[in-house]
């Protein structure tokens, strides 16, 4: 006899699909547990860090404490080179313990280190440790001290030797670089020669200042502005100027050389400046142009400025003397003829000598006088006015 086959319930093959596929996955789960406890982990942003003489460093150091629960932790510093100054610090506190809640970034600290200011070139390591039960771990930090990395900023100047003349005004064109990691304010000062000036300007500004500011890896332009004073004998002289910050001072020589002393000196032989004149009528007077530097003067031109309308000629083709040698002096006349309109009383004119190099003024009072011939005319006019009255008086008398 053949049965039929029993047909199963649609529901409880369901349940029975459901509970095979929990089983299942609770079989996996337990085949592949969840993640162990990851215990402590110290850890900076900045782990490798380029260092120069005398620095000090501030670096962020975190602990995640991934044990499970919260923990006083341990740290230390462990290992530092020699002659370097190293501390973790808490808040504003140097601290050997400090409480980390579970989970990351549960402590934040500072390593504080302070670099030699003797320092040769190459890598250094620090170490720092931290501990709690059975958990730990060691970060290490490499710190570089290369020649560039160890080295100072710089102040230089593109042309530091210039010469000329004295009384010259000197313009050296600088540049300031910041090779520090933060921003440095640097003094500006200078060492010059007794009544030497000198000034600071940035580039491209016409106001002096007496300090800068440079950011972190900036360069800065100066324009050193140096005047000579008016009498300085020919030679080389050093000015030295310097940028000062908190963490250096940039100093460097810039050197002028005086050609040579220029100057004249424009007078009359007696020193008098003033004397008289007549309208219309030309009136000499005798000038000194005298070379006072130490250097020949050529090509000296002499000029007058005068009232309006009078002329002013001199015994020199141009008007120009075409050398006068180091401390000599040469005569020059000049004609002097006021205008022909020109009443009594003083005027004023002022003479000049001139050469590219150097100059010289002087002005003179002249005061223009009447001619004697018209005073004699007006006294011959006034004797026959009344001597004439006198006669018709005489002859008619009184009537």
């Amino acid at each position: 006899m053949i049965r039929a086959a029993k047909q199963v319930n649609p529901g409880k093959k369901r349940m029975v699909f459901t509970a095979f596929a929990m089983a299942a996955a609770m079989g996996l789960f337990l085949t592949f547990p969840a993640r162990a406890d990851g215990g402590l982990e110290l850890h900076t942003e900045y782990p490798g860090i380029s260092v120069k003489p005398g620095d000090s460093l501030s670096i962020p150091v975190s602990i995640d404490n991934l044990t499970g629960s919260a923990a006083d932790v341990a740290v230390s510093v462990v290992s530092l080179p020699e002659g370097w100054d190293g501390y973790l610090q808490g808040g504003s506190y140097e601290v050997s313990e400090v409480y980390a809640g579970n989970g990351e970034a549960s402590a934040e600290l500072t390593l504080r280190l302070t670099v030699p200011k003797e320092l040769s070139e190459g890598t250094y390591e620090v170490a720092v440790e931290a501990s709690a039960g059975a958990a730990s771990d060691r970060l290490s930090i490499s710190l570089n001290a290369s020649e560039n990395q160890a080295g100072n900023g710089s102040f230089t100047s593109e042309y530091p030797l210039q010469e000329g003349a004295s009384g010259t005004d000197f313009s050296f064109s600088t540049t300031l670089i910041n090779n520090d990691l933060k921003t440095q304010t640097y003094s500006l000062s200078a060492n010059a020669p007794a009544g030497w000036n000198v000034s600071f300007k940035p580039s491209g500004e016409s106001t002096s200042v007496a300090g800068i500011d440079v950011e972190s890896g900036a360069s800065q332009g100066l324009t050193v502005d140096v005047t000579t004073p008016d009498q300085v004998e020919a030679g080389e002289y050093t000015v030295s100027v310097s940028a000062v910050s908190a963490d250096e001072t940039l100093s460097q020589d810039l050197t002028v050389t005086i050609t040579g002393t220029y100057g004249l000196a424009l007078s009359t032989p007696d020193g008098r400046l003033s004397f008289d004149a007549h309208a219309n009528q030309e009136s000499d007077v005798t000038l000194t142009v005298a070379n006072t530097g130490n250097v020949d003067l050529e090509n000296v031109s002499v000029n007058c400025s005068a009232p309006s309308g009078w002329t002013v000629t001199y015994e020199l083709e141009d008007n120009m003397i075409e050398s006068i040698p180091a401390g000599s002096t040469t005569e020059v006349i000049a004609h002097v003829k006021p205008s022909s309109d020109a009443i009594t009383g003083d005027y004023a004119a002022t003479f000049t000598a001139k050469t590219d190099e150097a100059s010289d003024s002087a002005e003179f009072r002249i005061s223009v006088k009447t001619q004697t011939i018209w005073g004699f005319v007006a006294i011959v006019i006034i004797l026959g006015v009344a001597g004439g009255l006198s006669y018709v008086f005489k002859k008619y008398g009184r009537r």
